[in-house]
């Protein structure tokens, strides 16, 4: 399906398909997260109803108060579901973000990891299966392991994770099939590849901080050619709203990304300039493994999603990063 597809639904100039969103009700487990945050909010504009559920760990109460204040919050851990469902309404869709995300902390703390991303993804299927719920589950490129050199990883490519991350993630999709298959349960997969914006983690958050914090040196983990497929968070929200009215996705998984690589080393150096800092910074890579588990190529093929959902990336890096500057310099004033 191509974009002109969508001619006859109601679209606002970001290119959402807005049909059946307004007063619809969603509930958004991870919601006070960086993803959750964004997607949360732009689900308010449009008029629908959302029920954020987080146990606060990685999310923010601060996030949760800068959305408008009809969003209901349910505090609560998702390996323990059960224990909060009486304090949960019922939703058409659940995106299911809530996660354990750090590939360096799953490495360490496997037993945990696989607890959240695995058994907590299973409560959370077997809740929407009761409320009669499409899910929409956030997974990652960390399930393909290291991508090929030269070309970009498809959905066609073997699940093959190197970190421990990887691996739950990839066993919370299968129960994600499982269930679609068995149960009937509408299912849509988001291979999330390296998503930035404000608010948000990861290697461009931590190169904003570092520079702040000292900008004459600035250190980059691992030898610095490590490849990264980055791209903002209103495209990801774009994906993942497409996704909620979208029967041809059901039962599918799907790459989103930029469509484009980057070196960490070519990053840091954007950055920098950006930061007017190039007479000042000095950049040094550590060398070696940045740490356990980390990638060494980051590349996705994102023709499937364009293809069936009618979705391309709209920001490129330079401008996401000018946004990401210049909402991080507004909040730290």
């Amino acid at each position: 399906m191509n974009r002109t597809a969508f001619s006859h639904n109601r679209i606002n100039s970001e290119g959402y398909n807005m049909n059946n969103l307004k007063d619809a009700s969603f509930t958004v487990t991870g919601g006070a997260g960086f993803i959750g945050f964004h997607l949360c909010k732009r689900l308010l504009q449009l008029g629908a109803n959302v029920q954020v559920f987080d146990n606060l760990s990685t999310g923010t109460m601060n996030n949760l108060k800068d959305l408008p204040k009809s969003v209901k919050f349910v505090k609560g851990d998702v390996r323990k579901l059960e224990e909060t469902e009486p304090k949960l309404t019922g939703s058409k869709t659940v995106f299911h973000l809530a996660a354990q995300r750090d590939v360096a902390y799953s490495m360490k703390n496997p037993t945990e990891d696989v607890e959240i991303n695995v058994l907590g993804t299973l409560k959370v299927l077997e809740w929407a299966r009761k409320n009669d719920s499409k899910m929409i589950f956030a997974s990652t490129a960390a399930v393909y392991g290291n991508g090929q050199k030269g070309r970009p990883t498809s959905e066609k490519d073997p699940i093959n994770p190197i970190s421990t991350y990887g691996l739950s993630k990839a066993a919370g999709e299968e129960g994600c099939l499982f269930y679609h298959r068995n149960y009937g349960l509408p299912i849509v997969i988001f291979r999330i590849f390296n998503v930035y914006g404000p608010r948000g983690h990861g290697v461009t958050a931590d190169f904003l901080q570092h520079l702040r914090e000292n900008p004459h040196q600035l250190k980059i983990l691992g030898t610095g050619n490590q490849s990264r497929d980055l791209f903002y968070v209103s495209d990801l929200v774009e994906a993942l709203m497409l996704a909620v009215n979208s029967k041809k996705a059901e039962g599918e998984a799907y790459n989103v990304g930029s469509g484009t690589t980057v070196t960490v080393k070519q990053l840091a150096n954007m950055m920098i300039e950006l930061l007017e800092l190039k007479s000042v910074t000095k950049t040094a890579c550590t060398g070696g493994r940045a740490w356990e588990g980390d990638l060494k190529i980051n590349y996705a093929d994102i023709s499937k999603a364009k293809k069936d959902l009618g979705w391309q990336p709209r920001v490129n890096l330079l401008d996401g990063l000018r946004m990401v500057i210049k909402e991080e310099t507004l909040s730290n004033q």
